[in-house]
């Protein structure tokens, strides 16, 4: 699970390298880096607490939430 975690990541830097350049890519790396770092001190315990409360679908819901949250992105 890890290796597509790292993957998305380096893709998610590449991507952000082809579309800015100078300031705007350090900028920008730097609010990836920060959203990454919420995501992933906010999201393991958000998902926990919702498989306490509604049960092993619990995992399902959050992964299923934040795709929906990327397609709104994209």
């Amino acid at each position: 699970m890890r290796a597509v975690g790292y993957s998305v990541y380096a893709m998610a830097l590449v991507e952000l390298g082809s579309r800015f350049k100078g300031t705007l890519l350090v900028t920008g790396n730097a609010a990836f880096a920060l959203l990454w770092g919420v995501g992933g001190i906010v999201c393991p315990p958000g998902a926990g607490q919702l498989m306490q409360g509604i049960g092993p679908l619990g995992l399902p819901v959050v992964i299923a939430g934040l795709d929906a949250v990327l397609v709104v992105f994209a």
